[in-house]
C-alpha cells in the first residue's frame, strides 16, 4: 500500500516532467539531489508548524474554529511547507551551472515538491492505511511546484539581467501562490465542509489541466535564462 500509493505516483511524476524536458535535459543525479532534498526538507516543516502551532495556541483561539482552521492551514502549515521546498530547490541547484534554462525551475521546483510530498505521503499511509490513500494521489504539492517553478524561474531570469526590483516581485510570487493553493485545499478538508471540499475539488482540477499546459507549453518554448 504505502509503495503502491505513497512512492510509485511521485517518482511517475516526476520522471513525466523529466522526460519533457527535451530542449535541454537535466542531469537525472541532480534531480534525485534535488528530490531527496525536497524529502528531507520535511523535517524542518514538522518543526516549523509544531512552533508555528504553540505560538497560534497562546492567541487563546479555540481549535475547533474556521478562525483557527484557517490561521492555521494558511499561515502555519502552507507557509512552513512551501517555503521549505524552495528553500530545497534553492539551496540544490540555484547557484549550479546546470540551472540554465528556463524549464530547469518548473522542473527542479517539481522534483523538491514531490521529493516532500513522498516523504508525507508514506507517513500519512502509513498512518492512517487505505482510507486516505487515494486522497494523497491529489498532486496539490506538484501545482504548486509548477507554479514555484515558473515564478522562480522568472526570478532567475530577472537576476541574470540585474533587474533586483523584478526579481524580488517574482520571489514574493513564488511563494504567494503555492501558498494560497495549498493553504485552500488544506482549510477546505480541515472544516470538513461539503461546499469548500466541492471547491478545492474543482480548483485543483482546473489547476491540474493549467499546469499540464503550462508545462508542455514550457518544456516545448524552452530557452536560455541570459
Amino acid at each position: 500500500m504505502v509503495l503502491l500509493f505513497g512512492v510509485i505516483p511521485p517518482l511517475l511524476l516526476l520522471a513525466y516532467v523529466w522526460r519533457i524536458d527535451r530542449v535541454e535535459s537535466e542531469p537525472v543525479g541532480l534531480v534525485f539531489k534535488v528530490l531527496l532534498f525536497g524529502g528531507l526538507s520535511t523535517i524542518v516543516a514538522v518543526l516549523f508548524e509544531t512552533v508555528g502551532d504553540i505560538v497560534l495556541g497562546l492567541f487563546g483561539i479555540p481549535e475547533n474554529t474556521y478562525l483557527y482552521a484557517f490561521l492555521d492551514c494558511f499561515i502555519v502549515v502552507a507557509i512552513s511547507e512551501e517555503l521549505v521546498k524552495r528553500w530545497a530547490m534553492m539551496k540544490a541547484v540555484w547557484r549550479r551551472p546546470e540551472f540554465n534554462y528556463f524549464f530547469d525551475a518548473i522542473l527542479y521546483s517539481v522534483a523538491a515538491a514531490l521529493g516532500f510530498a513522498l516523504i508525507e505521503n508514506v507517513e500519512y499511509i502509513a498512518l492512517f492505511g487505505g482510507e486516505v490513500a487515494l486522497g494523497r494521489l491529489i498532486p496539490v504539492h506538484t501545482i504548486c511546484g509548477v507554479f514555484m517553478g515558473y515564478f522562480l524561474g522568472m526570478a532567475k531570469m530577472c537576476e541574470i539581467h540585474g533587474n533586483l526590483s523584478g526579481r524580488q516581485t517574482y520571489m514574493v510570487m513564488s511563494m504567494l501562490i503555492p501558498v494560497l493553493i495549498h493553504g485552500f485545499w488544506d482549510f477546505a478538508l480541515t472544516t470538513g465542509s461539503d461546499l469548500l471540499t466541492v471547491l478545492a475539488l474543482l480548483m485543483v482540477l482546473c489547476l491540474t489541466i493549467y499546469a499540464f499546459v503550462m508545462v508542455h507549453k514550457r518544456a516545448k518554448a524552452d530557452h536560455p535564462l541570459w
